[in-house]
């Protein structure tokens, strides 16, 4: 089917025109880089399935599944068997739906029906693909060339259309409404699971889904503390804890935006006062330093200089990318946890990009540690932040 011909009635104002731009530049894009065809892979992990909705506006909302795009044409879906008869499909972008009973053996079937000598491109194929079903591919089809096609799409959704910049201050939104119930609600004597609830509430009433909620704290282990972070438990806050939460989620778009912030009952100690004016100092300098054209290694030197300028010391790296997947390229200082930089990584910061900017701190002599996020979009040859509450250290009396 050809993408100029393609009878797809819109599901939304604009979102035939959307499919399209992106279709044309998935295609434009494997024309530069020599490739017959793409199979996109995705499985229901956070961070695994954007590509699917990129591509084709579909949710995956269950188990794993697979879309094949021939250059210039519209894409196919190749999902689980499983799924023909109880699927939900949020799209009408495509209409061939595929339902194997292997995924492998389907996959060759549908590239086959091309040749048997094509250049295919896998997104995902490092982390998401199941083995198996990669063997399929290459055993059925011992012609064909595969390779790892992820910066080819990294580069084509690194910068986001108007619709899809539209779709993040949804979540931003959504994101700002619960925080505003956590001001409301939150005291000493509660638990970080009955403060998470509330916020789940707010977010689900708005359209949220996906949430991905952490808290942060100093744990201390023997004689040791250390900076620590994981899902809201049922601890007891006290009157002299720091309740720090990162809030991620999803609007109705599917578009990812994240919000953190410091929260205290009682006056702060002057430890947390200061890490907390240094994790702020380290986002206005992400801020200011993210204009278009300017490196994201130039990005995280201005948020290490402006931290360790306020007395602390950086922990982690300081954010990355974000759309339909919570993690997208470029990255802010990965290289501080983990080496990935790779040839034709996307490294520069451009108008149309939606980012994250999350500096951790850690003191280890006052044993307290800093973390804020803000989200961002670069519109206009600079950032704008989406959140409309205050970058500070918030006391509820």
């Amino acid at each position: 089917m050809s993408l100029l011909t393609s009878p797809m009635p819109s599901h939304a104002p604009g979102s035939t025109a959307e499919r399209d731009l992106r279709w044309s530049r998935i295609s434009a894009a494997m024309e530069a880089d020599g490739y017959d065809a793409l199979v996109f892979a995705a499985n229901d992990y956070r961070g695994h399935k954007g590509s699917l909705r990129y591509l084709a506006d579909y949710n995956l909302c269950h188990k794993y599944g697979y879309a094949v795009m021939f250059r210039g044409e519209a894409p196919i879906l190749v999902l689980p068997q499983q799924q023909e008869n109880d699927r939900r499909p949020a799209t009408e972008w495509v209409s061939d739906y595929r339902f194997p009973y292997n995924l492998g053996a389907g996959l060759v079937e549908t590239l086959r029906a091309k040749g048997g000598d094509l250049r295919v491109g896998i997104v995902g194929l490092r982390q998401i693909m199941k083995v198996e079903d990669y063997l399929a591919l290459t055993e059925g089809l011992p012609g064909c060339t595969f390779s790892d096609a992820d910066p080819l799409f990294n580069r084509v959704r690194a910068v986001k259309s108007p619709a899809e910049m539209a779709a993040t201050r949804e979540s931003a939104y959504i994101l700002d409404r619960c925080f505003d119930r956590l001001l409301e609600i939150a005291h000493p004597g509660m638990t970080e699971q009955q403060i998470a609830a509330e916020m789940f509430r707010v977010g689900s009433l708005h359209g949220g889904q996906d949430p991905l909620f952490l808290t942060m704290y100093a744990e201390r282990r023997g004689d040791t503390a250390r900076p620590t972070f994981g899902q809201p438990e049922d601890r007891v806050l006290g009157v002299n804890d720091v309740f720090t939460f990162s809030f991620e989620i999803v609007g109705p778009s599917g578009y990812w935006t994240e919000l953190s912030r410091m929260v205290t009952f009682a006056a702060p100690s002057a430890a947390n006062v200061q890490i907390s004016q240094a994790v702020t100092a380290g986002i206005q300098a992400a801020e200011q330093a993210m204009v278009p054209g300017v490196e994201m290694a130039d990005v995280q030197k201005s948020v290490i200089a402006a931290v360790e300028a306020a007395g602390a010391t950086s922990a982690y790296w300081s954010g990355h990318g974000m759309g339909l997947d919570v993690l997208e390229q470029p990255w802010i200082g990965l290289d501080v946890v983990q080496d990935e930089s790779k040839d034709r990584d996307v490294t520069a910061a451009s108008d149309g990009m939606l980012l994250a900017v999350h500096p951790a701190l850690w003191n280890a002599d006052a044993e307290v540690m800093g973390y804020m996020a803000d989200s961002f979009v670069i519109e206009n040859g600079a950032a704008q932040r989406l959140s409309k509450h205050p970058l500070q250290l918030y006391r509820i009396c």
